[in-house]
């Protein structure tokens, strides 16, 4: 059996030495046009509150990727109280 061989190259420089023969540009994605494609989810009224405050959160922070600019949505006033049911 061959003994452990320590590698004496730290693991940036091997990343960088893997790099050097690629012939293929390192290209980055378009966060707006992966916010465009995700979409928004249409809130309902038998929504929550909790999941129609997440769903405004969810399309504030898609937006604001695709505008450029902080958009907020807020999600309307709700309570999420049953009401109690009628025992006569």
């Amino acid at each position: 059996m061959k003994p452990y061989r320590k590698l004496t190259l730290p693991a940036a420089s091997l990343a960088l030495l893997s790099l050097q023969g690629c012939s293929y540009p390192i290209i980055g994605t378009d966060s707006a046009k992966v916010a465009s494609a995700i979409g928004h989810i249409e809130p309902s009224k038998k929504d929550t509150c909790e999941t129609q405050k997440q769903i405004a959160a969810q399309s504030s922070r898609i937006d604001t990727i695709v505008k450029g600019k902080e958009t907020v949505y807020k999600a309307p006033a709700c309570d999420d109280k049953q009401p109690e049911p009628k025992t006569s």
